[in-house]
């Protein structure tokens, strides 16, 4: 058989940050005096990005570059004892401000001289959690911490929180990790009570119940504001107070665009929605005349965090923003994880290619190409009720290219790739089942390599044991393979030969649609079992 086959690698990090970064950049979606700030050597001090914390260099020479990578762009160089500004951090690299614009360095070489504030502490209930780089389950990890492991979160963000650790900040899955304190949130601004006597409510809203009540001349400190609202801190805890009642002593946020909302925004708890439209609007207030801070695609999943006329306010990655109520479907917290997975499908060949065939003594021809693409549209069936992002290379009898399959994996930033396919050999004597994956030599093995392999080997194992499971065909294992669609896709990816077209055994059931079913059920049971190895609860669509 002529095996042609895709494959991916599951941490698809630096090179995704950098796409992703020029993309944003030069979208025609994104606010421009945004994306300046962006740009090396514009700053824009009226959107600048806001400081984290503040560092000296303590390296002799330190490079500032132009993305979070060694092989990057130098623009400027800096002395040891300078003074830097740090916006962001990823990694091991910290995003910095410089007079020729925004750039990036090694932590390593920057002394903090002030830390995020911690919002509040936990510790780690998973056997094992991943630190990544970035709030996605396809970015890269960087560290990895132990049951029980304390830590100090500074940021939440949708089901991500963000975390210190000792080689930088990053980011796990809030659900792995239980809070032991009292959330502390930063002040962001302070202020007078000018009302005789003022309510604070448990939410931003008139109807909400009172659980305080502060008079005139009191001081408050502000941790949040949202339209007509300022969340304060109390003796009694958080709450909400009319803003118009606060004299504020200085303001570090700008005023909203167009005045603001003219009613409070309705705020919402835990709950995450799907993108219905093939392409929406992120804009800065809810309405049609607030700009467009990005667009996203359809089904995108977004944390809700308000509502205001008709407009969800959102979390989508780091972005906050206002979306069209109309656009979004409603979902629960286990879709939503799930919603962040992406997997490709390829069945084998196909068009001018039928793989490789066999005439059966009834005079039957078999084909490759038309059996695992019945094997797909079954498995596309089982796939439906699964809130992952499913895709497939091929629907028709046609042939894409090897590379235009890789192309098309890439292309929709999937976590893992499956190519299906049949077996035969010269001499008629093969039987059985077999699953591959590509290992790279050892010598030549990167860290993204070595973590794309334990990944594909993993959901190697998985698909071949549930495969064996309902074909009930000889198990021969999984196996390193040096095929094009494995060897060159970027995420966990694996090529299963379900079994030989030439062998009487196996063809038997090849052929009959019954058993084509029982394969695409192996396959959707295999990618469940490497679902729930990557920590997504997935108990509810097992058969």
């Amino acid at each position: 058989m002529n095996k042609k086959s895709t494959r991916k690698l599951s941490s698809f990090v630096l090179a995704t940050s950098i796409a992703a970064s020029s993309l944003f950049i030069s979208s025609p979606h994104v606010n421009k005096s945004y994306a300046a700030t962006n740009q090396v050597g514009q700053i824009n001090t009226s959107t600048a990005i806001p400081v984290l914390f503040t560092g000296n260099v303590t390296a002799t020479k330190l490079n500032v570059r132009t993305s979070p990578v060694t092989t990057s762009k130098i623009f400027v160089t800096l002395s040891k004892g300078a003074k830097v500004s740090i916006v962001e951090t990823s990694g091991p690299w910290y995003k910095i401000k410089t007079s020729q614009g925004y750039g990036w360095v090694m932590s390593n070489y920057v002394n903090q001289a002030s830390a995020l504030p911690v919002l509040f502490t936990g510790n780690v209930t998973a056997t094992k959690i991943n630190v990544r780089t970035s709030p996605e389950n396809t970015s890269k990890i960087f560290v990895t911490l132990s049951k029980g492991a304390k830590v100090s979160i500074v940021e939440k963000n949708s089901l991500w929180y963000k975390i210190k650790t000792s080689k930088g900040y990053g980011w796990v899955m809030s659900k792995y990790v239980s809070q032991t304190n009292t959330e502390v949130l930063p002040v962001i601004d302070t202020g007078t009570i000018t009302a005789t006597k003022i309510n604070v409510r448990k939410e931003p809203k008139n109807t909400s119940s009172v659980f305080v009540t502060l008079s005139k001349g009191g001081k408050v400190s502000i941790v949040e504001k949202i339209n007509l609202w300022y969340k304060i801190k109390t003796s009694k805890g958080y709450g909400w107070v009319m803003s118009s009642y606060v004299k504020t002593t200085n303001s570090t946020t700008p005023p909203t665009e167009g005045g603001g909302p003219t009613t409070p925004t309705i705020p919402i708890k835990d709950k995450f929605g799907k993108v219905t439209s093939s392409s929406l609007n992120v804009r800065k207030g809810p309405g049609t005349e607030y700009a467009t801070i990005k667009a996203i695609s359809s089904g995108t999943i977004v944390e809700l965090k308000g509502e205001n006329n008709g407009w969800y306010q959102i979390v989508v990655g780091t972005i906050t923003g206002w979306v069209s109520k109309s656009y979004i479907k409603i979902v629960d917290q286990q879709d939503a994880e799930l919603g962040d997975f992406t997997l490709v499908i390829d069945p084998g060949h196909g068009g001018s290619d039928p793989g490789t065939s066999f005439k059966t003594s009834s005079g039957v021809t078999l084909k490759e190409s038309v059996i695992v693409l019945s094997v797909s549209k079954y498995l596309k069936t089982y796939l439906k009720n699964l809130p992952i992002n499913s895709y497939f290379t091929r629907e028709t009898d046609v042939y894409p290219t090897l590379t235009q399959r890789v192309s098309f994996a890439e292309s929709k930033k999937a976590d893992a790739f499956i190519s299906i396919h049949i077996n035969s050999t010269p001499s008629h004597t093969g039987d059985g089942t077999e699953t591959y994956y590509y290992g790279e030599a050892a010598a030549k093995a990167t860290a993204a390599s070595k973590e794309k392999l334990q990944d594909s080997m993993a959901f190697a194992d998985f698909v071949q044991t549930r495969l064996v499971e309902k074909l009930k065909l000889d198990d021969r294992g999984t196996k390193s393979g040096n095929f094009h669609v494995i060897r060159e896709s970027s995420m966990a990816s694996i090529l299963t030969e379900l079994g030989f077209v030439d062998n009487p055994k196996d063809n038997v059931k090849l052929a009959s649609a019954s058993w084509q079913k029982e394969a695409a059920k192996g396959i959707y049971l295999g990618i469940l079992d490497y679902l729930a190895y990557q920590g997504y609860n997935v108990d509810s669509y097992y058969l």
